[in-house]
């Protein structure tokens, strides 16, 4: 727990001085050239199905045409925040990153990142125990050491676009950028 929070306060420290350098008010000349923004590989978010049937039936089309909808959602918010530096992900070769699966392979989505030149890897899936009860979670981890830095998760209700988009929404500007904002003001 205590590396975790460690992690976390490194990962708080980088992020500040990012948003410090991205705040145009707040540099003055000579202070900061240029944002430093983090290289962030924002994999493809999955489906975890928990609910009756879902295993055997597998992912239907409306669920992976929402899936691609949310993943394009999550790396437009962050890529939006000024924090991060968006890194492609469809080039990777790891076979985990092109099956969908990396919330199972135990922190390989790390590596799979940092081959792909990212200093963090972003972790997301949607977890279905049924239409109407499922779960976001989201993880970012170091590239270099493959430690966690961020999990964040929330409960949502009902299988909808409506639904998904509200729950990525809340844990990217609640869980991850406004308290980075937070701190850096805090630390003024």
């Amino acid at each position: 727990m205590r590396r975790l929070r460690d992690a976390a306060r490194s990962i708080r420290v980088f992020l500040i001085g990012a948003a410090l350098c991205a705040a145009p008010l707040l540099s003055t000349p000579g202070r900061c050239e240029s944002p430093a923004r983090i290289k962030l590989a924002v994999f493809d978010l999955e489906l975890d199905d928990f609910s009756a049937g879902g295993p055997l039936a597998g992912e239907s089309a409306a669920e992976t045409s929402r899936l691609q909808r949310m993943t394009a959602l999550a790396r437009q918010l962050l890529a939006k925040s000024g924090l991060f530096e968006i890194v492609e992900t469809a080039s990777s070769n790891n076979e985990m990153v092109k099956e969908h699966w990396l919330r199972k392979c135990n922190g390989c989505e790390a590596s799979a990142a940092r081959d792909l030149g990212a200093d963090m890897s972003f972790l997301g899936f949607f977890r279905k125990v049924s239409v109407m009860e499922q779960y976001l979670e989201f993880r970012i981890r170091d590239t270099r050491t493959g430690e966690l830095l961020n999990v964040s998760q929330t409960d949502l209700r009902g299988e909808t676009d409506e639904s998904w988009s509200r729950a990525l929404k809340f844990l990217i500007r609640y869980r991850l950028v406004e308290p980075e904002l937070a701190r850096r003001k805090h630390d003024l």
